[in-house]
């Protein structure tokens, strides 16, 4: 188990995160997807397969410390790959609830919920945001190229049998002459909303890419076009909408004098940043002193998306 962050998330606020998983040496993610955005990059080892990964009494202890620091708005299992393949996850919820208040979150591609095991585990948790990126198993396929044998309507039912707070989150983009946000593609969204709340009531989380990827040409929504988007889903479902807008980050890393370079590196591993979120998160201090020399030594790269430059960490040199 590794914490990370807290990360400034326009879903959850200041977000803790937890990651359960830990992909095998020389991949940058172990999930049951490759979608065309994904942050990490395409050097996925690919399982459909969750199991048992036991964590360590210390680990807790990590995060107890790590909650007295940050107090983040939430705790988000996330980072390098699906949490759910993890089926310690409802235990961990647990033990994490005995320490503090501070509300759990999961963030799923949802592929396994469909497995009874993995949603007593999701249901342990206080919101379960559960990725549909498209509407018809044919554009599924496309965007998020899930291992064989992943099914969107099996998808769409297990959903329904959560019985905590879920979130349905959308990622808009366009991708050369493929994109989910044309109006054919919303409109197949709208009836799977639609189906998943008239049983399982649900909120919409509707973001679209904007930090970097594996392609250039991979593209966000401009911010005019999401938000009509977000309209025509609340109109035509009722169903309320939360779309990304860019805000500036709370400042909640404190004046600190020193910050740790494998704090640092923890979080470039899981989410490109910007110079300002790493700010945000742990102070000025010799903050860009380190990230200079982090990019010197080739341990971080640097990558423009649309005008703004974004850190991550390269895995291989970052000895982490």
């Amino acid at each position: 188990m590794k914490i990370y962050g807290p990360v400034p998330s326009w879903r959850l606020g200041n977000s803790l995160g937890v990651d359960l998983v830990e992909p095998p040496k020389s991949y940058s993610k172990i999930c049951s997807y490759d979608c065309l955005y994904c942050q990490l990059g395409h050097n996925a080892f690919r399982t459909i397969h969750p199991k048992h990964m036991d964590i360590a009494e210390h680990e807790f202890d990590v995060l107890k410390t790590k909650i007295k620091q940050t107090k983040p708005d939430y705790i988000t299992f996330s980072g390098q790959g699906e949490p759910t393949l993890n089926l310690t996850l409802g235990r961990v919820a647990d033990k994490i609830k005995q320490m503090t208040d501070i509300p759990l979150a999961v963030l799923t591609n949802s592929s396994l919920i469909p497995n009874k095991e993995v949603r007593r585990g999701l249901n342990k948790c206080d919101l379960v945001i559960a990725k549909i990126d498209a509407g018809t198993q044919k554009l599924f396929g496309k965007i998020n190229q899930p291992c064989r044998g992943i099914n969107l309507n099996n998808i769409v039912e297990g959903i329904k049998e959560i019985h905590t707070r879920v979130a349905i989150q959308t990622l808009l983009f366009s991708f050369k002459k493929l994109t989910n946000a044309d109006e054919e593609s919303i409109k197949s969204l709208i009836e799977i909303y639609k189906k998943i709340n008239e049983v399982k009531p649900i909120e919409i989380f509707l973001g679209t890419a904007y930090r970097p990827s594996g392609s250039e040409k991979l593209m966000a929504l401009p911010p005019e076009r999401l938000e009509e988007i977000a309209g025509q889903i609340n109109r035509e479902t009722k169903i309320q909408v939360v779309y990304y807008k860019k805000n500036r980050p709370v400042v909640v890393g404190g004046e600190r004098s020193k910050t740790e370079e494998k704090d640092v590196l923890d979080l470039l591993k899981r989410r490109p940043c910007t110079k300002e979120d790493l700010i945000t998160r742990f102070g000025k201090g010799n903050l860009e002193e380190m990230i200079d020399d982090f990019v010197e030594k080739g341990q971080v790269s640097t990558r423009t998306k649309q005008g703004v430059m974004y850190y991550s960490c390269n895995n291989e040199k970052a000895n982490l």
